[in-house]
């Protein structure tokens, strides 16, 4: 009986819920600058993909995006490790799927900005 009271005290550690909210608030006010700017820049005049400033902060911005489902993922995964019901899997998938496409989507901004930026410091462009 011990070993069963053991293992639910294991599951149920409460988490460091400041930390948590420190780290969400510091992902969407990044991202909210992170999109202002980019409504703030001047239009570039060429394609959007050869902007690496315009590329790097759109990335920054979904990043940014990016973490706050993917916590409530995690922490949907543990409180869920004690419950015999499957529903908060399925909610648990829709926050992990939307935070994995925007990371997806924003490290591709971040990898194609490095790219024009070493486009344009070889002089091909």
């Amino acid at each position: 009986m011990s070993q069963e009271n053991d293992s639910q005290a294991k599951v149920r550690k409460p988490f460091r819920r400041r930390t948590i909210l420190i780290a969400v608030g510091v992902a969407l006010l990044v991202s909210l600058i992170c999109f202002i700017l980019l409504a703030v820049l001047p239009r570039p005049k060429g394609p959007f993909f050869e902007a690496p400033l315009r590329s790097l902060l759109t990335g920054l911005g979904l990043l940014g995006v990016a973490c706050p489902p993917l916590i409530v993922g995690a922490l949907l995964k543990k409180r869920a490790e004690a419950s015999p019901y499957f529903e908060e899997a399925f909610i648990r998938a829709g926050f992990n799927l939307f935070g994995l496409v925007c990371l997806i989507v924003g490290l591709t901004c971040m990898g194609l900005s490095i790219y024009a930026l070493i486009k344009r410091l070889l002089g091909s462009g």
